[in-house]
């Protein structure tokens, strides 16, 4: 089935999506319900825009495809088949044999003919389908043309409310598009909700038309005067979760700094090819003024929340220790409603909802990396030194609050007691019966929870009953991503005099000093590779990491070998052993296995070949 059928399709589904909407007499309630899918049914477009309120399910629905990134189902739709982006990075491995991870990308058997598979156990229930496919991408774009295309015929809506509606759909429009640009380049721009009977989808354009067709729209947005900057604090149980002005100017600064970076914009382009000569996956040349546009859209960010009295600000910790830095971090990620958040997806209303995520972490899909964890400093700033005696006596202790958020630490508060995971010292095994590692919260499979010696905390695994029944959400961009794309931005401008102050603001909320570079190297060179540890710090396990390296066609990163961690501790002195065992090597990471393709993903080859003008990216021809 071509795209343009599809698309197609989708103009029928969404008639057939809002009959039980328009037979039914529950209305669709705001907040935590309000993304709820709509009942499905026969009716005509006519019909749909002759209420608001069936007006607004549109949108609602359009709402509901928003991008969501971590596991979900038991299928593993949207999460690389039970687990996350992470695992191509160097902060986190898959040892689950059966993930898309190990299956597909470990294996180095990804190619273009994955795309078209449609079956449980293939790539579109992986990383590009669950948004090509999986994640519904043209429907949500579908639905909010289709809005915005025929709100204004509506009656009983005012005018205002009419603007602000258009000006959301927009937000969810540029929000996919983001995505697939950061995923793919060049896109068919979608300008429109095409009628059923027309069948000529719009060819692929070159990356500088995607962009400009993005920024409009956030632009556009950006500037409407009906939508709000924030959402009302009184009353966030009716709209958290919407989208805003914040957002709009959020997103274009995430936008101009991943295409300023090097992928896209350089002297060559990243691979050559039919794609690359049409500049769909390159600009065509290095032009410094790209960073100058990133930066100013970080700026104008800025301003802009000045002037509108400030709303948006970093959580801070109630109190100035450990509990109080830990605290504000996690909340940073996780609650829902905060001053922090900027785009918050709302597809799933609670931890119940999404067993899959637990299952994924038990069956080894989430397991981070010893390089991971020695990314994290020291309390006093230093960075960590296994070669330090006292680093290495306890690892655990007096580092950045955000790892023991991140990781789950041998000692930690964990369930109302101290956590106790490691593996049995040597010759004491007789003392743990449970296996080879102690047990995790009571999980009898701890060994593949600890798949890399190490256990990933963030998200998922349960802090004295907190996960369970809690609402939830997908942190898709917060303030924190701001500051410190803003301190990048001004760096690759010659200006990080004045970056520091940005970065030093996310450190000073878990309570680290402000950065201090070592002078090993010049100036500009290591503040930039200290931006993207802090940025791996800040956001890991939040799909910041993979697009970090991409971007910056970091090579030697995602070539290098990676460790476990496996630490053993005496049963009566408590005294510690490390051991770091190389994992699991991923076919980029043997001797002549990277190719530059990997940074962009392949197009389905079924599409390319109805030779409507999607020209496969380079690599995957």
């Amino acid at each position: 089935m071509t795209v343009m059928k599809k698309i197609t399709k989708h103009i029928h589904l969404l008639i057939l999506s809002l009959i039980i909407s328009l037979a039914s007499c529950e209305d669709l309630a705001f907040g935590d319900k309000f993304l709820q899918k709509p009942p499905s049914g026969d009716v005509t477009i006519d019909t749909i825009f002759s209420t608001a309120d069936y007006a607004r399910r549109v949108l609602w629905y359009a709402y509901g495809t928003l991008p969501w990134e971590l596991p979900k189902e038991y299928d593993g739709d949207g999460a690389l088949r039970f687990t996350v982006l992470e695992s191509l990075t160097d902060l986190n491995q898959a040892t689950l044999g059966w993930s898309g991870a190990e299956r597909i990308y470990y294996s180095g058997t990804y190619n273009a003919g994955y795309e078209d598979l449609e079956s449980e156990y293939g790539c579109t229930k992986y990383r590009i389908g669950s948004w090509w496919k999986a994640r519904q991408v043209w429907k949500g774009i579908r639905h909010a043309w289709t809005f915005i295309n025929n709100v204004d015929r509506v009656s009983d809506m005012d005018g205002d409310e009419k603007e602000r509606l258009k000006a959301e759909a927009k937000l969810i429009i540029a929000i996919h598009y983001v995505d697939m640009i950061r995923h793919l380049g060049a896109m068919p721009i979608v300008d429109r909700a095409y009628a059923p009977e027309e069948v000529n989808m719009p060819p692929r354009a070159t990356l500088q038309e995607t962009v400009n067709f993005t920024v409009k729209l956030l632009d556009e947005a950006g500037s409407c005067e009906q939508l709000p900057w924030a959402l009302p604090s009184d009353d966030l149980s009716n709209w958290s979760g919407r989208l805003t002005r914040g957002a709009a100017l959020g997103l274009k600064a995430r936008l101009l700094l991943f295409v300023a970076s090097p992928l896209f914009n350089d002297a060559e382009p990243y691979y050559p090819g039919e794609a690359a000569d049409k500049h769909m996956t390159w600009f065509g040349g290095y032009d410094a003024q790209r960073w100058e546009d990133a930066r100013q859209a970080c700026e104008d960010f800025f301003t802009e929340n000045q002037k509108e009295g400030g709303y948006y600000k970093l959580v801070q910790p109630a109190s100035a220790d450990l509990k109080g830095y830990r605290k504000a971090f996690q909340d940073a990620y996780y609650t829902r409603g905060t001053t922090e958040s900027l785009i918050s997806v709302r597809r799933y209303n609670m931890t119940n909802n999404t067993p899959c995520l637990m299952q994924s972490m038990r069956w080894g899909g989430w397991c981070p990396t010893k390089e991971f964890f020695d990314m994290f400093q020291m309390t006093d700033g230093t960075d960590f030194d296994w070669n330090n005696p006292e680093h290495r006596q306890n690892p655990f202790i007096n580092r950045d609050p955000r790892l023991c958020e991140s990781i789950l630490l041998d000692g930690d508060d964990y369930q109302g007691t101290k956590a106790e995971v490691f593996i049995a010292y040597p010759g004491d095994e007789a003392n743990y019966p449970q296996g080879k590692h102690v047990k995790v919260s009571g999980y009898t499979d701890s060994n593949s929870i600890m798949g890399s010696g190490i256990a990933a905390r963030k998200f998922a695994l349960d802090r004295a009953g907190e996960y369970k029944n809690r609402s939830f959400h997908w942190p898709h961009l917060r303030l924190a991503e701001l500051y410190l794309s803003y301190a990048e931005a001004l760096n690759e401008c010659n200006r990080t005099g004045e970056a520091y102050q940005y970065v030093n603001e996310v450190r000073a909320r878990v309570g680290l000093p402000p950065l201090k570079l070592k002078g090993e190297q010049d100036e500009k060179t290591e503040f930039r590779e200290a931006i993207l540890r802090e940025r791996a710090c800040e956001f890991g396990y939040e799909n910041v990491r993979f697009f970090d390296l991409i971007r910056w066609k970091r090579e030697d990163i995602f070539t290098k070998s990676l460790h476990k961690l496996n630490f053993y501790r005496h049963k009566d002195t408590k005294e510690y052993k490390f051991e770091f065992p190389e994992l699991l090597q991923r076919a980029w990471q043997k001797p002549g296995g990277f190719s530059p393709k990997w940074y962009l993903s392949a197009f389905s080859a079924t599409e390319v070949n109805i030779n409507y003008g999607l020209v496969q990216n380079p690599g995957w021809e």
